[in-house]
């Protein structure tokens, strides 16, 4: 019978259980080696290997991300971005110069070098996609060669061809002069674009080749001297002629070139911008009090334009401001009846108001 321990009793010696003997390990080595022998030769095929089948249409998924192939329309806009970094303007520019001016170096006996390492690293080409590289650059410059950029004998370095600089329309401090209206001198040559895409002007490079290969431009605009963007779907374009004369400039607009792009001068746009100012001045005379950007800190590209005396900045048309026609309210509101229950009180303190009250007209009608 089993007894659980709790009710065992103290003191009383319990015989120990001896463990079952385990008997001696029989000799089982030469067998156990003659069945794996077995067993492993049981496992060999002798049969040819099946042809395993592959799913044509996992093997063409690949990756999600895509990389953009390397066009000649790219080429083009590589060679587009390297002609803004040593165009006119910006030789003439505080900031642009200074960076060619930290970049120069010699090479074959000449100076005014830049090596394509820095090339890359510049804002007109670093945009592009897919991101360039030295290869690349170096077979842009020789399948699209541009009169205005010189490769070294060695291939890794370019510069402006000094043949094609300085040109004969551009004064020694082109950034001082201005003309009898106040407008500077690339104020006259200077657009105002706004692209059929709207992150076209995120890259300068691709804005600058699209209207030379679309924008049939005058010859005497080109080469394009700059591009600043002012929002990802708008920028200031610097061409190499005036756009100030009105017929040259309106035979040109007629065309309408590039197709569904928005474009006008960068006077015109500084008067239409003046407009819509003072619109929201007259809307809103509050919000207009707010700290305005400090001028000093914006390039000369992208400040307004100077604006003749006559021109007027005030809109030529009319607001029109359309307000929601309000509720019909009620005759009698809550502030009128208690004014109304006080004014019974205080009558009936006193009877001969309450006795002129009973005899004024009624305004209901008597049934």
């Amino acid at each position: 019978m089993f007894v659980p321990r709790a009710l065992r009793l103290k003191g009383v010696r319990e015989t120990r259980r001896q463990k079952p003997s385990k008997p001696p390990p029989a000799d089982h080595s030469e067998s156990s080696r003659d069945d794996a022998l077995v067993d492993a030769m049981q496992g060999i095929s002798t049969d040819s290997p099946k042809e395993e089948h592959i799913d044509p249409a996992a093997v063409s998924r690949g990756p999600r991300f895509t990389v953009k192939p390397v066009t000649s329309e790219y080429l083009a806009q590589l060679v587009a971005g390297v002609e803004l970094i040593f165009s006119d303007y910006a030789h003439h520019e505080e900031v642009r110069a200074a960076w060619l001016q930290e970049r120069y170096r010699t090479v074959d006996g000449g100076g005014t070098f830049v090596h394509l390492t820095a090339i890359l690293e510049n804002p007109h080409v670093s945009t592009l996609k897919p991101e360039p590289t030295q290869v690349l650059l170096q077979q842009a410059l020789r399948e699209h060669p541009s009169h205005s950029l010189e490769l070294a004998s060695n291939g890794y370095h370019v510069r402006r061809n000094p043949s094609s600089y300085p040109p004969k329309f551009l004064p020694e401090n082109s950034f001082a002069k201005v003309n009898d209206d106040g407008l500077t001198f690339w104020d006259q040559r200077t657009i105002y674009v706004e692209p059929h895409l709207r992150n076209l002007c995120q890259s300068p490079a691709k804005v600058a080749h699209w209207l030379k290969a679309h924008g049939q431009l005058k010859t005497k605009w080109m080469p394009i001297q700059a591009v600043h963007m002012l929002y990802n779907s708008c920028a200031f374009v610097v061409l190499s002629g005036s756009v100030m004369h009105a017929d040259v400039w309106s035979k040109w607009r007629a065309a309408d070139k590039p197709n569904d792009w928005k474009i006008m001068t960068k006077v015109e746009h500084t008067k239409r911008t003046a407009e819509y100012v003072a619109i929201l001045e007259k809307r809103n005379p509050r919000s207009m009090r707010k700290a305005k950007p400090d001028d000093a800190n914006i390039p000369a590209i992208a400040k307004p334009a100077a604006l003749a005396m006559d021109v007027e900045v005030t809109p030529g048309y009319t607001e029109c401001i359309v307000r929601p026609k309000n509720k019909r309210k009620r005759n009698r509101r809550k502030g009128d009846k208690e004014t109304h229950v006080v004014e019974d009180q205080t009558n009936d303190s006193n009877p001969k108001a309450v006795e002129a009250h009973e005899h004024e007209p009624c305004s209901k009608r008597r049934a």
